[in-house]
């Protein structure tokens, strides 16, 4: 269980605001993954009920909902701001409720920032990042330290109403969300109420090998050739800083037909190697680089601020708008690694002589 306990006249304002809204949106992040589709599906789906005298309640991401969450309940009332700009813009505007999902800050929004910052309805910030814009939001639920967006969904929504607006289809959303943002229960996830939330979902008999298939065996052609690309010509390894970076030019994206969807998840590839403690992934976009960040050990966080971006102390990110070989450069410096040539373990023994070979390498940059 949730040892936090909630402001109950916090929980009650809310309660009030639900009851009286009559149009409703809720938003979350640029490039959604299964936290932030989750959460949305998910707290969309009880405030059906909760928020019973509401005219429209809206459902919005900046872009379209990747392909891997399409099989969500209910996932076709999504709205892209994309393909609805002007429409979502609108329904910002008019919400008197706005819940804000999984993002710490307006600025999450990408392109829709400005109608969020400017809505008069009441916001509401639900989320599990670091450095929460207090200034934004009239109510906040956050808390860094637990897994998911998902699971303070879980916790919040009992604590709002009970169990009695809880289903599969909600469970079946806010248990992906949930397994997705641990990795699949690999990371992010120390707490107790992490796996006892889990439980609680899939007690709604939710068949959580179906969602593992979803989310996980959806490799087209196209990406699993990418995939062996990447790792055959992309991997850059620097043993004696147990570092490990891809890097992909817009080229390289051309060349095998893929896109963001296609990468995610990717980066977690550099900690599959036992000696390795910190990964990167960088992506080449139209007038911007994408950066990810992943730690067995470590704050990431800290490096991905130095970048003007945020996450979690194992995974963070942030966006770039120097040239991809400048942020290249800058990255690499931040990890330490930019005097560094990279080595492939091609074997064992090719492995440690490279190590030596590195760190006299870095002694000798050092000392010059």
């Amino acid at each position: 269980m949730y040892l936090k306990e909630f402001d109950k006249q916090q929980l009650a304002t809310l309660r009030q605001w639900c009851g009286e809204a009559r149009h409703v949106v809720l938003l979350s992040h640029m490039n959604a993954d299964g936290d932030a589709c989750g959460s949305l599906l998910g707290m969309t789906l009880q405030l059906d009920h909760a928020a019973a005298n509401a005219i429209s309640i809206s459902p919005i991401l900046p872009n379209s909902c990747p392909r891997n969450f399409l099989w969500l309940p209910q996932s076709h009332r999504i709205l892209s701001g994309e393909k609805e700009r002007m429409r979502c813009e609108q329904l910002i505007a008019e919400a008197d409720l706005i819940f804000c999902l999984d993002i710490n800050s307006s600025s999450r929004t990408d392109f829709l920032q400005d109608a969020l910052r400017n809505a008069k309805g009441h916001k509401v910030l639900v989320d599990h990042h670091h450095n929460p814009a207090v200034d934004e939001f009239q109510l906040i639920y956050s808390d860094p330290e637990i897994s998911s967006t998902c699971e303070y969904v879980v916790w919040l929504s009992q604590a709002l109403w009970g169990d009695q607006y809880f289903n599969a289809d909600v469970a079946r959303c806010l248990y992906t969300g949930l397994r997705t943002d641990t990795g699949g229960f690999a990371f992010s996830c120390s707490q107790p109420s992490c796996f006892e939330a889990a439980a609680q979902l899939v007690a709604f008999d939710i068949n959580p090998a179906d969602i593992h298939n979803h989310i996980a065996n959806t490799f087209t052609v196209n990406r699993m050739q990418f995939y062996g690309f990447a790792i055959s010509q992309r991997l850059e390894i620097y043993p004696s800083k147990q570092t490990a970076l891809f890097a992909f030019s817009l080229d390289d994206q051309r060349r095998f037909g893929v896109d963001d969807e296609d990468m995610e998840g990717l980066v977690n590839y550099t900690l599959m190697m036992s000696d390795i403690q910190i990964g990167a992934l960088l992506r080449e976009k139209e007038g911007r680089t994408k950066i990810s960040f992943r730690c067995k050990s470590g704050d990431v966080n800290i490096l991905a601020q130095q970048l003007g971006g945020g996450g979690h102390t194992k995974a963070a990110g942030a966006t770039c708008t120097m040239s991809f070989a400048d942020t290249l450069h800058s990255v690499k410096k931040l990890l330490g690694v930019l005097n560094l040539q990279p080595v492939a373990p091609l074997s064992e023994s090719y492995s440690h002589t490279a190590l030596h070979q590195d760190q006299d390498k870095e002694r000798l940059s050092n000392k010059e």
